[in-house]
């Protein structure tokens, strides 16, 4: 039988990943595989956590860390291995900034589409580059296109980390309008929202000034209404 990938759970279904790929017979089994993923913080206080993937990328990451600096906020990057490789110096710009890491593969593959293998490689060459930064040992993966299995998770668990996908969505990667993200982004926050967004992309040839305009606008609006934003492990604390 050909495994299958799992990208949401019924509550996020059409608010988070809708368009990323194909949902197939989630009514059967979404609800119990997905309670091994972490959506958003189960908390009562106005903590939130703003995430980005798929960098470090040298012209946009650069800008995002100016705009989090400039507002006095952490967040969490999900670096690419080979991007890690690529860009040594901005990885470790990041981390001394105070930013937290996670894995998000080396190459950025389907994770669910690979044998146990070439899997645990994605994840361990990854890992590797990551603990060198600063010598902490990353918590957090988030696996590529948001798509997972139960051997993925497994897989993903006997690695020694948490599945974290997010709540809160806005396809800036899908390049909508500039206002639509801000838009997506201040209409879906809730108490523990994780917020997902993107600084580079598979390859440099990417755009991602969408998401600093709107990063730029909706990171004070919501320090207005009282959010206030930490990386991953403040938000989840021990989970």
């Amino acid at each position: 039988m050909t495994e299958k990938p799992n990208f949401f759970d019924n509550v996020t279904l059409q608010a988070i990943l809708g368009d990323l790929g194909h949902v197939v017979a989630l009514e059967r089994w979404g609800p119990k595989i997905s309670q091994r993923v972490i959506w958003r913080a189960p908390i009562h206080e106005r903590k939130i956590a703003l995430t980005f993937d798929d960098g470090p990328h040298p012209v946009y990451t650069p800008k995002i860390l100016e705009v989090l600096e400039r507002f006095k906020v952490p967040a969490t990057f999900f670096l690419i291995g080979k991007h890690v490789q690529n860009n040594l110096t901005l990885a470790r710009e990041t981390v001394q900034a105070g930013h937290e890491v996670g894995n998000h593969t080396f190459t950025h593959r389907r994770l669910w589409r690979l044998t146990d293998i070439n899997m645990f490689d994605e994840i361990e060459r990854t890992d590797e580059l990551l603990r060198n930064l600063n010598g902490v040992a990353p918590r957090f993966l988030r696996p590529p296109m948001g798509a997972f299995s139960k051997r993925v998770l497994n897989n993903v668990e006997s690695a020694g980390y948490k599945t974290v996908i997010g709540n809160v969505y806005p396809r800036d990667s899908h390049l909508p309008s500039k206002e639509k993200i801000l838009s997506r982004v201040l209409s879906r926050i809730i108490k523990g929202s994780i917020i997902i967004l993107h600084d580079g992309g598979n390859t440099n040839h990417v755009d991602r000034s969408r998401t600093i305009w709107a990063a730029e606008r909706f990171i004070p609006q919501l320090q207005e209404r009282g959010f206030e934003f930490v990386t991953l492990s403040d938000l989840l604390g021990h989970i």
